[in-house]
């Protein structure tokens, strides 16, 4: 009776010390979500409709995007890492009956043993779990961030691809105008069919162009709707039409690298990581003599009916190593560690540098652009406009120097696309929202007064330049009716075919 009272207790206190110290770990998105720096609604977000917005598609991105779903199953399997450290080592239960060989009376043995190396070094593995957990959460919430950035530039993309397709189909439908023209003065003999080639031409690729921009919506669009967790949607929202224009630049690349090296969550990861490699080398260096230790109760019961027991061990002996290739393996994984985090923050450094250069291309290229380009091709405009009116030019070459103009303004989208693709990047790059304000408060890049009404000249831009819009309806029109009026005169006047004058003589 003792031997069982004896028993009882030992099995129950290894019970009780085992189940009353397993940490239950318990990781919610709101917590990552917060430690990213990022929030979302308490409420189900309900499917996107209307126009859609920056933050609207980031968040529908991290609630209904699969890869955070996989992200936070990965998490639970760390933290089923750390209960597991947690978690001292079952009892192992031995038993053993000996026959003796010339009949008679068997020899029973049992053995009760729990290996006590796993008690000594449960709070420093434990150490080790937790390190890896905290790293694999920062890890997470820096996946958090990298597809709320990828979200974000595919919707300054997506708003651009709308922005372009709608210049180049202004451009189209002044190259389309200008071929027809081309088709009426053609037949009535003002116009040879070398022009008119060279104009068939040109509205063909204009409308080629006017398809691949269209395309490019279309990608783009498909792209921002498969990162919002909704792939082949978007029939029921719609980006906004303008980009904004830039920020205010108060950055520079010194104060943005110290914030990067401050805030940067993969490089916090790789600190938590490299807590828990310094903790498993001083944890095999200072048990490298301890082997197996499995203290324990035995009992036996002789043939002649005599009961045996009483405490056990079991050593494991540092004869033949004492643990060296794991303080090696410790070591060297140690040193990996911090060999990675050196080159995680040169790399740090060196992406944010070019990154602020990127920045800084771009925004000179687009003040170049919205300064001194685009005003300068609205006057040259006017002024071909007056010379329309006096006949000295003709329509065509009116048209021909608006589809210069509108060219010019589609390249003024697509480098302000590369500014705000530039600047979501840096701010990744960085780990934090830059200075200078939201995109939400930076006034539109408008572009829908390229296109009025006649007579509508000196119309003020948002953007504080003259516009003096789309000038192909109304030339036709002016056309139109000195084609009429002079139509008699047209045949008396082929030696300005070549160069389409004949229809204002």
């Amino acid at each position: 009776m003792r031997l069982h009272r004896l028993c009882g207790v030992v099995l129950s206190g290894l019970l009780l010390v085992g189940c009353a110290s397993v940490p239950e770990p318990e990781e919610r998105p709101e917590d990552l979500l917060e430690l990213a720096g990022l929030s979302l609604p308490d409420v189900e977000l309900p499917a996107p409709e209307g126009t859609l917005s920056r933050d609207e598609a980031i968040h529908q991105a991290l609630w209904r995007n699969p890869s955070m779903q996989q992200g936070f199953a990965d998490l639970q399997l760390t933290a089923a890492d750390v209960v597991e450290a947690s978690q001292f080592t079952n009892p192992g239960l031995s038993m053993s009956v000996l026959l003796p060989e010339g009949g008679g009376r068997s020899e029973v043995g049992i053995g009760l043993s729990w290996g006590l190396s796993g008690l000594l070094m449960r709070g420093s593995r434990l150490e080790i779990a937790d390190a890896h957990l905290q790293a694999r959460r920062l890890q997470l919430a820096e996946a958090m961030l990298a597809l709320a950035s990828d979200t974000e530039r595919a919707w300054f993309a997506s708003v651009a691809a709308r922005q372009h397709a709608e210049v180049q189909a202004l451009e189209h439908r002044a190259a389309d105008l200008a071929l027809r023209m081309a088709e009426r003065f053609h037949a009535a003999g003002n116009l040879n069919d070398k022009r008119l080639a060279e104009l068939r031409i040109t509205a063909a690729n204009a409308e080629l162009d006017l398809e691949e921009a269209q395309q490019q919506e279309r990608d783009a669009r498909l792209r921002l709707a498969f990162l919002m967790g909704q792939p082949g949607s978007g029939s029921e929202w719609q980006v906004p039409d303008a980009l904004p224009r830039p920020l205010p630049d108060e950055m520079t690349s010194d104060h943005l690298t110290a914030e990067a090296l401050s805030e940067r969550l993969d490089l916090q990861a790789l600190d938590q990581g490299l807590a828990g490699l310094t903790e498993g080398v001083a944890l095999v260096r200072r048990y490298r003599w301890l082997g197996d230790i499995e203290p324990g109760i035995a009992f036996e019961r002789e043939r002649d009916g005599t009961r045996l027991y009483g405490p056990s061990l079991r050593v494991s002996l540092p004869v033949f190593h004492q643990n060296q290739a794991a303080q090696r393996r410790a070591a060297a994984q140690l040193a990996g560690g911090e060999a990675s985090r050196e080159a995680l923050q040169q790399s740090i450094t060196a992406d944010v540098h070019a990154g602020q250069e990127r920045l800084q291309h771009h925004r000179r290229r687009f003040q170049l652009l919205d300064e001194t380009v685009l005003p300068t091709q609205a006057e040259r405009l006017e002024r071909i406009q007056e010379r329309v009116n006096f006949m000295f030019d003709d329509v065509f070459d009116l048209l021909a120097a608006k589809q210069e103009e509108l060219a010019d303004w589609r390249r003024a989208v697509n480098v302000l696309d590369a500014y705000w693709q530039a600047r979501v990047e840096l701010a990744y790059l960085v780990g934090t929202d830059l200075p200078g304000g939201s995109p939400d408060a930076a006034t539109p890049f408008d572009v829908s007064g390229l296109e009025h009404p006649p007579g509508a000249h000196g119309m003020q831009h948002d953007n504080g330049h003259e516009d003096h819009g789309d000038h192909d309806h109304h030339h036709g029109h002016d056309h139109d009716e000195h084609e009429h009026e002079h139509e008699h005169d047209h045949h008396d006047h082929d030696e300005h075919d070549e160069h389409g004058h004949g229809g204002h003589h």
